[in-house]
């Protein structure tokens, strides 16, 4: 099956939680063969985790690997973030969705990451988490609909 909203992987946006580890789904590209659990994950384009290749600087090791047993040619998928902790109240740059990688920028709003930007691979990454249930405007959102840059958001980091 081709999971290519978040609802697709899990009904909610964090599944599980551990001694210094979450369990969250997050937005994937790229994935045109078989990805396996452990495999180490580093910054794609625009907000979108990638597999791990040798010789490419921007990997922090062991930050965040696959946590589902295999992915194919999904855009979602349930990944492991190592030494994780949930920021608050947090604002976007932009309209993202639940899933997107974010870095937090020297003004202190969460934007896309991107490999192409040499900024970015000095950052720490996050994953935007929440809150995926929210009423916007008198309509009730759920975790595949866009948050907004106005709304206070949460932030998987």
């Amino acid at each position: 099956m081709a999971k290519t909203a978040a609802s697709d992987v899990w009904k909610t946006i964090i599944k599980a939680e551990g001694n210094g580890w979450v369990d969250c789904v997050a937005f994937m590209t790229d994935v045109a063969e078989n990805w396996f659990k452990g495999q180490g994950l580093q910054m794609g384009d625009d907000g979108a985790w990638i597999k791990y290749a040798t010789g490419v600087a921007d990997f922090i090791g062991g930050f965040v690997v696959l946590s589902e047993p295999k992915v194919d040619n999904d855009t979602y998928g349930l990944v492991r973030k190592f030494g994780a902790e949930v920021l608050h109240n947090q604002k976007l740059a932009g309209a993202y969705k639940c899933g997107d990688g974010v870095v937090q920028t020297a003004a202190g709003t969460w934007t896309l990451f991107d490999k192409d930007t040499a900024g970015h691979m000095l950052m720490r990454p996050g994953i935007v988490c929440g809150p995926e249930d929210r009423i916007t405007g008198g309509v009730l959102k759920g975790i595949d609909d866009a948050l907004t840059a106005t709304e206070p958001v949460d932030i998987l980091f």
